[in-house]
């Protein structure tokens, strides 16, 4: 056998082969640590604000030393953008000023804005079927009044533990009103204890939201609009206990 004017022998061969065969492999572990790498460095990377959604209960707690706690519940599992809204128009209002990271989203277009805003109620009411039931019958039910808005931040880091924080992604904010005065005292939120580091920057998510809606509370009814508030409140009902 010839190769490049070179005789090569069949010892030579399957020393040749020997030695493709390992480059081979070797190239190919390179390759795939090299798309793990790119993989993890993605990952890290990836804004997925605009591509998911999670919605989230806040609760505060006192501790037999009296101090408060925040507790978060999680309404099942983060969903799609669009399995969650629907519309494809309103999914690109939406993933347009969600990647601007805004904080507390409004969109621009109005009726986006209340189409939005109405699919967050759809999503938190009527989760009680005896509740319902009774409403349409006409038997007590327990109302309680919440605030609704969507939070779009940025993903940072915390010092600490060296994860981030969160997954930065769309959040449906769920809020009670009898904690709002509390939530916008920047002394509380600053005794407002977490389960863990991560969660921390819930609070002060919390006091932006409590802060906000402060404020649209104080403007006059003419200067308010389902349109463009960015929090809403809301009457979930319950079955009369």
């Amino acid at each position: 056998m010839q190769l490049f004017s070179l005789d090569i022998t069949g010892e030579h061969a399957r020393i040749v082969v020997a030695l493709l065969g390992g480059l081979v492999a070797a190239a190919g572990f390179v390759a795939g640590r090299w798309s793990d790498h790119r993989n993890r460095v993605r990952f890290r990377k990836e804004d997925l604000v605009g591509t998911s959604i999670v919605v989230e209960f806040y609760g505060v707690t006192s501790k037999s030393d009296s101090s408060d706690v925040l507790h978060i519940i999680t309404q099942g599992g983060s969903s799609s953008i669009e399995d969650f809204f629907h519309n494809p128009d309103l999914v690109h209002h939406i993933q347009r000023t969600a990647s601007k990271h805004p904080g507390l989203m409004r969109l621009p277009n109005p009726v986006a804005h209340r189409m939005m805003m109405d699919a967050a109620k759809d999503t938190v009411t009527g989760l009680d079927p005896q509740a319902n039931i009774d409403f349409i019958h006409g038997r007590p039910t327990q109302n309680d009044k919440v605030l609704l808005g969507y939070a779009a931040y940025r993903e940072k880091n915390h010092t600490g533990n060296g994860l981030h924080d969160q997954v930065a992604r769309l959040v449906l904010m769920v809020v009670s009103p009898a904690l709002i005065a509390k939530l916008a005292d920047p002394a509380y939120i600053g005794s407002l204890s977490v389960d863990h580091a991560g969660y921390q920057p819930r609070c002060d998510r919390l006091h932006e939201f409590a802060h906000e809606w402060q404020r649209l509370e104080a403007l006059p009814t003419s200067r308010r609009s389902t349109g463009h508030d960015p929090i809403w409140q809301i009457t979930i009902r319950t079955a009369a206990r």
